[in-house]
């Protein structure tokens, strides 16, 4: 069907099924087919299946005109760039992320490597001669999100065409490809994920041979190229739907999946803390009283496969695997961990008999890892810092990585013990030199992102699980417990993040936000009745305002969401540290809405 045909069809299901004629009239001006869907998902098992399926395959059929399409041809009228924030390039899939963008990314990428020095292919890409780098070659994989098949498809293509070994390994899990890069000796991988963001949002991350995040050296003149390039692509000139469909199948026939998820599992028996091999055979006789049940909430997403894999060398008796369907649409919920979505996993622990019990959801691939037990959820902020203790109490040494936003528990505790602390902005890519080296032990994100000494260069959200696993085996008793113990020696922290949308670019946010920069040290800031005076103010990611009484805030835009995220840390109670992100968020509002 052509478009035409495809609009009218989608206007009959959607009158059939009740969908207001405002959503199905602005997605036709604007050919935001999501609109649609985000009706429709969340309304799966109260309306008729079958209609109801069909309504959301014709969305996805003018989704995949969108994505054929030269993106300046789309409705909202321009062509959006290429962005690489902390995590690689994310846009919305069809018109921040079509085959226009890969096209333009992977060309970059290409011309790039070309130019580089030898000193320069060696550092990033393993080899000096560029004739070394296309033998070494490239890892592809993606998430389970709409077409990332096809995407992978076509960059395997343009890699292949220019001399390139590729590798597809198919839906894999962001820390499998980190973490297999370097050991499997590949020039770098490309992944298709915009990591946590909403079923809408498609990405490309890209790891150099080290197997972490790139870093600006590598993102900041691949974004530029990349944006000459898609400037230069004129619709006119862009290909039919039908070029790329024959490029998906050749390509699917020359390179069919490669199963990586053993190797992986394989590499995490030789772990120096995870040993998987010894931790399989003790889960499944454990000594007396310390028998745990892990239910891992893999969130119908990119990690399922190595879970049920990982699963049958534990056994379904030591853990459970949920949401493990396939499904684009992530069950219609939220994609980024937090306590409330949790609780899907936290239900079904609790009606475990063993003593000792974890929980995890991960996002959807699977970078990140929101741990809890029969207690709660147990953020990054305090969890990590519980991981660093374990491995202190391992006999192993080093110091701690975190950033800007992140709670004063994990630094005040590494710097309790002596070892040195390193802050950073937002973005594992910022935690690579510190990495490098082997000193760093734990380095993490408040966004429950982690990795220990000797692991990946990037965020592992499977090891946070199986690290809580060994953490209770180690000491007999539940995590919660633990942090109890941790609090006690450390004191309380109250964190709070919270998050609001804006009517506006992320981009322009940024730029209106500088506004906050007015504020200087010595301002008073009044929350909730309590005036607190300004010490200190950082600006290297977003606006952090420390006060005199060792209290915080912070405003922080997202680097591709319509959203600013709003941060704040007292050691008095929860509702002091609310106040505080009220009145964050009210300096935020008033920089943003400012009349010039």
């Amino acid at each position: 069907m052509d478009a035409g045909q495809l609009q009218k069809q989608l206007k009959e299901q959607s009158a059939r099924l009740g969908l207001p004629g405002e959503v199905v009239q602005q997605a036709l001006e604007t050919e935001d087919w999501f609109l649609v869907q985000e009706w429709a998902i969340p309304r799966r098992g109260s309306l008729p299946a079958g209609p109801l399926s069909e309504l959301i395959r014709t969305a996805e059929s003018l989704l995949r005109l969108s994505v054929f399409a030269h993106p300046a041809r789309h409705k909202r009228g321009k062509c959006v760039p290429v962005v690489f924030g902390t995590g690689g390039h994310r846009g919305e899939i069809g018109w921040g992320l079509t085959f226009a963008h890969v096209h333009a990314i992977l060309t970059a990428l290409l011309q790039m490597i070309a130019r580089q020095s030898a000193a320069q292919r060696k550092l990033h890409f393993g080899a000096a001669h560029r004739a070394a780098v296309k033998e070494r070659g490239f890892l592809i994989g993606h998430d389970n999100r709409l077409f990332n098949p096809e995407f992978s498809a076509y960059a395997a293509h343009l890699l292949s065409a220019a001399g390139y070994r590729v590798a597809y390994v198919g839906r894999i899990a962001t820390p499998e490809l980190s973490y297999l890069t370097p050991r499997l000796g590949f020039a770098g991988a490309v992944n298709f994920t915009p990591s946590h963001n909403p079923f809408r949002y498609g990405g490309i991350k890209l790891n150099p041979t080290d197997g972490g995040l790139a870093g600006s050296e590598l993102t900041d003149p691949l974004q530029d190229e990349a944006n000459r390039l898609l400037d230069a692509l004129r619709p006119q000139a862009w290909p039919a739907p039908e070029r790329f469909e024959r490029i998906i199948a050749e390509e699917g026939r020359r390179t069919p999946p490669v199963d990586l998820h053993e190797v992986y599992l394989q590499g995490l028996e030789r772990h120096p803390v995870v040993r998987l091999a010894d931790l399989a055979a003790t889960l499944k006789r454990p000594p007396p009283g310390r028998a745990v049940h892990w239910v891992a909430d893999a969130v119908w997403g990119a990690a399922v496969p190595v879970y049920r894999k990982l699963q049958a060398r534990l056994g379904a008796g030591v853990l459970t695997v949920m949401h493990t369907e396939d499904d684009a649409y992530f069950g219609g919920q939220t994609t980024e961990p937090n306590e409330q979505t949790l609780g899907d996993a936290l239900g079904v622990l609790r009606q475990q008999a063993a003593p000792l019990k974890v929980a995890i959801r991960n996002d959807p691939d699977s970078d990140r890892g929101l741990v809890g037990d029969a207690g709660g959820a147990i953020k990054m902020n305090r969890f990590a810092p519980l991981v660093m203790r374990y491995l202190l109490d391992l006999g192993r040494d080093g110091g701690l990585v975190t950033t800007l936003p992140t709670s004063g528990l994990g630094p005040d505790f590494a710097a309790k013990r002596g070892k040195p602390v390193t802050i950073t902005p937002t973005g594992f890519k910022n935690f690579r030199p510190h990495l490098l080296g082997g000193q760093t032990l734990v380095a993490y994100e408040e966004s429950d992102g982690m990795t220990i000494q000797g692991h990946t260069l990037d965020k592992d959200g499977i090891l946070a699980g199986l690290v809580a696993v060994r953490m209770v085996l180690h000491y007999g008793r539940p995590l919660s417990d633990l942090l109890r113990e941790l609090e006690a020696e450390c004191g309380t922290y109250y964190w709070h993040q919270e998050t609001f949308v804006i009517d506006m670019p992320a981009r322009e946010a940024h730029e209106k936000l500088k506004a906050l920069g007015s504020i200087a040290p010595g301002r008073q800031v009044n929350a909730a009745g309590k005036t607190r005076e300004v010490r200190s103010v950082n600006q290297e990611d977003g606006f952090k305002f420390t006060f005199t009484d060792g209290t915080w805030m912070m405003m922080r835009p997202s680097g591709t969401e319509p959203k600013v995220r709003i941060y704040a840390e007292t050691r008095e109670s929860l509702d002091a540290t609310r106040a505080l992100c009220q009145a964050a968020k009210a300096l935020a509002l008033e920089a943003m809405h400012a009349r010039a």
